[in-house]
């Protein structure tokens, strides 16, 4: 048994000998490895890694088509009429004066506000015996806040909402 284990020691104390003599054991195995120099691993490569351009990322612009609301009222008898998500501006008033209008019977109608990539509401309330219309035009689930708030700011009693929120967003 004494020869079995000196004999397993001197195999144990050759491998000491036997060792990379370049091995630097604080800075393993991966750093040390010429062949990962190429994937950053290595640290003594710094002089291959100056050779080597990186590429810049590459900035990619995409061009989302705004969306547009409007919102039409006839100043008479207080009807209105709506659009949203239309391609333009003017399609999107156009089309909410004729829903507005509605083939000729409330005529005249016009655009009390429009949107761009946002959100529409309209809030009522009484100032004395006159009725006064706010618009809210915010991001989505702000615009009647906004409107609310503009109506409230303006001193005027009973605000309420009287055209929930309506969107025209941009669709990814």
């Amino acid at each position: 048994m004494k020869k079995l284990f000196f004999v397993l020691l001197g195999l144990t104390s050759l491998n000491v000998y036997a060792a990379d003599p370049t091995y630097d054991a604080t800075r393993g195995a991966l750093q040390n490895n010429s062949a990962l120099c190429q994937y950053g691993y290595n640290p003594n490569c710094a002089s291959s890694r100056q050779h080597q351009r990186k590429q810049p990322t590459e900035i990619v612009n995409i061009n989302v088509p705004s969306k547009y609301g409007a919102l039409a009222v006839n100043l008479k008898t207080g009807i209105s009429g709506g659009a949203l998500d239309m391609d333009s501006r003017a399609a999107a008033e156009r089309e909410a004066i004729r829903t507005c209008e509605r083939e000729g019977s409330n005529k005249p109608c016009v655009i009390a506000a429009s949107v761009r990539n946002g959100c529409i509401a309209v809030a009522q309330g009484n100032k004395g015996k006159i009725l006064k219309t706010f618009y809210g035009m915010k991001e989505p689930g702000l615009a009647e806040t906004e409107a609310l708030r503009k109506c409230r700011a303006a001193g005027v009693s009973g605000c309420k909402i009287v055209v929930s929120e309506g969107c025209s967003m941009p669709k990814f």
